[in-house]
């Protein structure tokens, strides 16, 4: 099942909400990260696995000269974005259809290749690395954020559900080819591609914080024709 697949049985309008709560939910924290990490102003990004922009935006917005490709191998998705950012960005964004596995933009291109939320969808993450080593500039880097479902959803006081919600959750990405453990993994892989001064970072969302309503997800359950997703996102909520 393709990502398509997926947004088409949840429903594209409830997943487009969640993708954009998801972008801004603790955005400060993660555009502090990219600061520290050394991103400029005036940077040349590429942004893998940008969907309808809603991340791409926050880039736009916080790092004002930078000139962003935006790469995602979902049409529906990039005409989104277009639609939502090209009026006000102009020619600071450019959309591309491709295939971060074999993508067709040239050698030593970019500063900065930053993948959100993208590891974990992807069968083959050596490919993917592969690619991102070729488009990267000497010295450019590339920075990933993404999930480790075993440091997920700590909760005080200790839920149990939470386990089985994790089991879930991993079970139903496995089956799409993915990896929701993907975080433990990267710095392996990485050092196998050839990467080096590799760092990793925490950055943590809580609800006390935040509040309980950013974390919850809006279901339909009429609207839901796949019995296991319905129940995750019940267990979820």
């Amino acid at each position: 099942m393709s990502y398509n697949e997926i947004y088409e049985k949840i429903g594209f309008k409830r997943e487009m909400d969640r993708l954009e709560k998801q972008a801004n939910l603790g955005a400060y924290k993660e555009v502090r990260m990219l600061k520290l990490l050394g991103i400029k102003d005036n940077s040349e990004i590429l942004e893998i696995g940008s969907g309808p922009g809603f991340f791409t935006k926050i880039l736009l917005d916080n790092f004002s000269e930078a000139k962003i490709i935006s790469l995602d191998n979902d049409e529906k998705l990039l005409k989104l974005a277009h639609n939502n950012l090209n009026k006000d960005y102009g020619e600071r964004v450019t959309f591309v259809k491709d295939d971060i596995t074999k993508a067709s933009l040239p050698d030593d291109y970019f500063d900065y290749i930053i993948a959100r939320f993208v590891f974990q969808h992807l069968s083959n993450p050596i490919a993917a690395l592969k690619e991102i080593f070729r488009l990267l500039k000497p010295g450019g880097r590339v920075i990933i954020i993404d999930v480790d479902s075993d440091l997920w959803g700590l909760t005080n006081p200790k839920n149990d559900l939470i386990k089985m919600l994790n089991e879930n959750l991993s079970k139903i990405q496995s089956n799409l080819e993915g990896n929701r453990k993907i975080g433990r993994a990267l710095i392996t892989l990485l050092k196998t591609i050839g990467f080096v001064n590799l760092d990793i970072e925490g950055v943590i969302n809580h609800s006390d914080i935040l509040g309980k309503d950013n974390f919850r997800y809006k279901i339909d359950n009429n609207a839901l024709n796949n019995p296991s997703l319905s129940k995750v996102l019940n267990e979820y909520n």
